[in-house]
């Protein structure tokens, strides 16, 4: 795999983050809904913007790409992996100089690729990685005819695009591209081939000290000179020695300024024969330098720059880059934190649960006993808990609890002993029955002093049942006339009720009083142990049959 696969990475990417905030999230559902709509939008909108990127590289680069393998279809097929390959960009004057209409070249040293625009240089150097299956360009070659510019031509502004192109050209293949400096000027002295004067290396040169080195360098030349051309061979050496110094000066701050300068690497001149442009900064800078002039002549064919083979010796070949071990770790990386977030958010979700249990077992042992209706509501949330971590240990613990910190199982046995433990109160007696010897004297209806130690009791039952009605009901002996009875037993009901009453501040109308006399008998009232049966009060608690919600009055009788 030579092309990193960013659309393959994007959906892995977003798959992981719809999975999280599926299973994973402790979010609410609309909250992650949402933000899965958005991831979704976001990859739509990546996908189509690879995809357009994608079209542009390949209609850029779909001729140069064609010359390429044409050009190098009768050669060994290694020829593009061993022989560096270097695009070329520069000046108009240079580029036509040394390229005229021609796009791919090869030469001993490489294999050059022209580029004239600074739009599509990024697309060319990525196209050529990928035809070279992850190895990239090996340098860019920035080609410049001193003395064919003006001002304009040498001015910051002209080659800010190209400072830009080659930067993006770099974050394109994945690291810093060499530059290559070459510059040309045209001489009338001599003819013959100049060789080129310049150096290259692994680590970017010094400007400030390029001039010297080279100065030595060019006084071997000019010395070397056969005695037929001795003059104009160190006319040469004046201007080139003026070419390095002018380069230095003028060229150089365009390229090391800002804030991403470039690595030049390599650096050379040369000149060929010919006749430079007056006007041009560079012939000024020799006159001044030199008092050397050339003769002007405008519309001159401009002559045939040879490629800058040599300088590319000491520069550092590229090696060969696969995507896959990149894109296999950036996998790895967004599954790393995949499981770093879902570790976060299952420690806060167990974290939850476990406070959630505690805080219901210790709600529910709060709860006094006589609450019993409190108790059962706080045994059911105990209930849904218990349900729930039945549920996970049949099923399986679902992927935002799980991570290896699910504790859930631990608690089953506690929340277990807690239900089983759970016993509902007694039963209320449905009736408590008061002896009326020891509450009332014979035929009387006033309570004993000693009667309250009964009667307490009989409170005690009628406040721990707030939804019940109280019927009291008065009964006698068959000793006296009917009638007598009757009335001594709603008396006696009536008492019992009217201390009730006062002792607890409840409503009279949660009570209902019954005198029945004698007609109600439980054992023979010819024996005096079944007459003193027969003589009492009895207490029962009923449900409230009313159905207006109006108060009865004093003396209601019971329902039925």
């Amino acid at each position: 795999m030579s092309a990193y696969p960013y659309r393959l990475q994007i959906l892995w990417i977003t798959l992981l983050v719809l999975t999280w905030l599926g299973y994973c999230s402790p979010w609410s559902g609309e909250r992650n809904l949402l933000l899965g709509a958005v991831m979704v939008l976001v990859t739509a909108a990546s996908l189509i913007g690879i995809t357009r990127r994608a079209r542009t590289r390949r209609r850029t680069t779909a001729r140069i790409l064609t010359e390429v393998n044409g050009t190098l279809r009768t050669l060994p097929s290694g020829l593009k992996r061993h022989t560096p390959l270097v695009i070329t960009v520069g000046d108009p004057n240079a580029m036509s100089g040394a390229w005229g209409d021609d796009i791919v070249r090869i030469t001993d040293a490489a294999i050059w690729v022209r580029c004239d625009m600074p739009v599509t240089l990024m697309h060319v150097a990525d196209a050529l990685k990928r035809w070279r299956n992850g190895q990239g360009p090996d340098a860019v070659a920035l080609l410049i005819a001193a003395d064919q510019g003006n001002a304009d031509t040498l001015a910051a502004a002209a080659w800010k695009p190209w400072r830009s192109a080659i930067g993006a050209a770099s974050r394109a293949v994945g690291y810093t591209l060499p530059a290559c400096l070459a510059v040309y000027a045209q001489t009338p002295w001599g003819k013959g081939e100049c060789p080129w004067f310049g150096t290259s290396g692994s680590v970017p040169l010094d400007a400030h000290a390029l001039p010297d080195f080279l100065t030595s360098r060019l006084q071997r030349y000019a010395l070397a000179a056969s005695p037929a051309e001795p003059e104009s061979r160190g006319l040469r050496f004046a201007l080139l020695d003026a070419l390095v110094r002018w380069s230095s000066k003028a060229l150089w701050p365009l390229w090391a300024d800002g804030r991403s300068p470039l690595h030049v690497m390599a650096f050379g001149v040369t000149v060929v024969p010919g006749v430079p442009v007056s006007g041009a900064p560079f012939g000024c800078f020799v006159a001044q330098l030199t008092g050397l002039t050339g003769a002007s002549t405008k519309g001159r064919a401009s002559p045939r720059y040879p490629l800058p083979d040599a300088l590319l010796a000491g520069m550092p070949r590229q090696p060969i880059r696969r995507a896959w071990p990149r894109a296999l770790a950036h996998a790895v990386m967004a599954l790393t934190v995949f499981f770093g977030a879902g570790t976060v958010a299952s420690a806060d979700q167990n974290r939850t649960l476990m406070k959630r249990l505690a805080d219901n077992l210790a709600r529910y042992q709060a709860i006094p006993s006589t609450q019993d209706a409190v108790r059962l509501d706080a045994l059911a949330l105990i209930k849904h808990d218990r349900d729930e971590l039945e549920h996970y240990a049949n099923a399986g613990v679902p992927m935002r609890l799980d991570f290896g910190l699910y504790r859930g199982s631990l608690w089953v046995p506690i929340v277990d002993r807690v239900i089983a433990d759970y016993r509902p109160p007694a039963a209320p007696p449905s009736m408590i029955e008061l002896n009326s010897m020891s509450m009332f004297n014979t035929g009387s209806a006033v309570l004993n002093p000693g009667s309250n130690r009964a009667l307490v009791g009989v409170l005690e039952m009628i406040k721990s049942h707030p939804d019940k009605r109280v019927l009291i009901a008065g009964h006698t002996d068959s000793v006296g006339s009917p009638d007598a009875n009757l009335k001594l037993s709603l008396a006696r009901a009536a008492a019992v009720r009217d201390w009730l009453i006062d002792a607890s501040g409840l409503s009279a109308t949660r009570f209902a009083i019954q005198g029945y006399g004698d007609t109600r008998p439980r054992a023979s009232n010819d024996i005096e142990a079944g007459r003193a049966l027969n003589r009492r009060v009895e207490i029962t608690l009923i449900p409230d049959c009313r159905d207006d919600g109006s108060d009865s009055t004093k003396g209601h009788p019971a329902c039925s």
